[in-house]
């Protein structure tokens, strides 16, 4: 699976106006509440680099909507090109029905909070093209596009390009990394949002 993901520099209510305005039709929306977990220690954490840490970690994930409550272990390993940027990814999952028993059960086994937050998503799409606003409290607005029908005999660097340029078609004022790491972005910015419990 191949996707990308932006910083927007516009508010959210706005951002979403233009979408509305482009053809794109509201979808759904529902949270993600991702709490990753390392054996590394918090030094090692801040030290390691985006894809060895991730590497290294697992996200208890609890995705709420409407008529939506998945709660989810989950393991992503992420294939990056030479820029950085996440060309592919594959999710491995287990089903879980305790979020706070499987918290736990990392902590009884010594494994370290390193970053826990709310991604708030508000999908929309138009034609076979998927796209989801996302806001997180701490950290602002993304979008976010997955790879689509019609993309499968691609390489993973031209879907990448492909979505890129879906992202910049849509008059949002975007930043410059279109493999926008969040949970990354608390470290980078010595934000700490783990929150002990």
């Amino acid at each position: 699976m191949t996707e990308i993901c932006v910083r927007v520099y516009e508010d959210l209510e706005k951002a979403k106006q233009k979408l509305l305005k482009l053809g794109y039709e509201f979808e759904e929306f529902y949270a993600n509440h991702d709490i990753y977990f390392t054996a590394l220690t918090k030094n090692e954490v801040k030290k390691v680099g985006y894809k060895n840490l991730l590497k290294k970690s697992l996200i208890i994930r609890n995705i709420k909507g409407e008529n939506l409550d998945i709660k989810n272990i989950v393991y992503k390993n992420k294939t990056l090109d030479d820029k950085g940027n996440v060309i592919s990814e594959i999710k491995t999952k287990i089903k879980i029905d305790d979020v706070d028993k499987a918290k736990q059960v990392f902590a009884n086994i010594g494994l370290n909070c390193w970053c826990d937050y709310v991604n708030e998503n508000y999908a929309f799409k138009k034609g076979d093209v998927s796209l989801i606003l996302q806001y997180v409290k701490e950290l602002g607005v993304f979008l976010e596009i997955e790879e689509f029908k019609g993309m499968e005999n691609l390489k993973s660097d031209e879907k990448f390009g492909v979505l890129k340029k879906i992202a910049e078609s849509l008059e949002l004022p975007l930043g410059n990394d279109f493999s926008a790491k969040k949970p990354y972005l608390f470290l980078t910015s010595d934000q700490n949002i783990s929150k002990e419990k």
